[in-house]
């Protein structure tokens, strides 16, 4: 079910209503141009709606208070689209577990860093776990045809640097990584080590996804009809992908931290309850529901509006122009 946003500031109201009073206005007294004011009361009205930020539930996360900084680091490679989450991709299980991460962790500062060829910071430390839910659920892994190769470390110089940026913000609260991935380099170089990060963590967990056996791979690809097939192996057949586990341990080491590898229905909160009741300042059983926001949505429709209006007018003014004098006319 579709909700609304609280809070909207006064202003926004108060213009809202004389706008919409003045297109009233003109439809009931305006002969001949009803159908640019029905244009501009639609706008409007979608104007008001967009500002009340419409959203769609999205679960549940608590409202306990922990104070520390999360990192979260999650591998969006092609092989994350590997169907060995039971019948699922890889990527199916990191947003579970994030969604996880982001309720036991509520209150904290959480960052979320994907990485493929190149490493990106989706969201800088935010309180929102709403937001870091909605960011990691919209991930989806590498088009294809963009990857140059993935090292496992390509996020390491991102994370020493926002380890050391956070800390100098707020030294007492503790930093926390989670590094979510299934261990395969692609890249030609070695990986680069983690060891000048691990003395900036205080705990966390290298989470790993993916079997022995492996699994096919869906091809990630602007394409429509690309995206139905599987990713081909030089050799012949189906591309294979498998976790590399002593990989993620390696990491693991390098952070200080522990590797734990994830399958389909071994939950999750047991090894993460203990973490973050550390630094917990209420009651994790309190929760308030996520929202997950559409807003953007009513964007399209107010620019083809606005366009509407700007094609428009430029007629108006072109037909004016034409019924002007000319320059030395009597």
């Amino acid at each position: 079910m579709l909700t609304f946003h609280p809070t909207l500031p006064i202003a926004v109201i108060v213009v809202g209503v004389l706008a919409l009073a003045l297109c009233a206005w003109q439809l009931a007294t305006v002969r001949g141009r009803r159908l640019a004011w029905i244009r501009r009361t639609l706008l409007v009205l979608l104007a008001v709606a967009m500002a009340f930020r419409p959203a769609l539930p999205g679960g549940e996360v608590p409202t306990a208070s922990v104070q520390a900084r999360v990192f979260v680091m999650v591998d969006t490679s092609q092989s994350v689209a590997a169907e060995d989450w039971g019948t699922e991709p890889r990527l199916t299980g990191m947003h579970e577990d994030v969604v996880e991460i982001a309720r036991s962790f509520a209150g904290a500062d959480i960052s979320v860093i994907s990485f493929d060829s190149q490493a990106s910071l989706r969201v800088p430390l935010t309180d929102d776990g709403s937001a870091v839910i909605e960011m990691v659920r919209a991930l989806k892994p590498e088009i294809a045809q963009q990857s140059r190769g993935t090292s496992v470390a390509v996020a390491h110089e991102l994370l020493r640097t926002e380890l050391e940026r956070s800390a100098a913000e707020d030294p007492s609260s503790p930093a926390i990584v989670f590094y979510l991935g299934d261990g395969e380099h692609t890249a030609e170089d070695a990986p680069e080590s983690f060891a000048d990060a691990g003395g900036l963590v205080d705990r966390g967990l290298v989470l790993g996804y993916g079997t022995e056996q492996g699994g096919r791979m869906r091809v990630s690809s602007f394409d429509p009809a690309q995206q139905e097939q599987y990713v081909q192996d030089p050799a012949g057949g189906d591309a294979v992908s498998r976790i590399d586990e002593d990989r993620l341990g390696s990491i693991a080491d390098e952070l200080g931290i522990t590797y734990l590898h994830r399958a389909p229905g071994l939950p999750i909160s047991d090894a993460l309850g203990p973490m973050a009741a550390l630094d917990s300042a209420a009651d994790l059983d309190q929760t308030e529901e996520a929202r997950l926001e559409v807003a953007w949505i009513l964007g399209i429709p107010i620019a083809l509006l606005i366009a509407w209006e700007a094609f428009s007018l430029a007629r108006s003014l072109r037909t004016t122009r034409g019924m002007l004098p000319k320059a030395g006319a009597r």
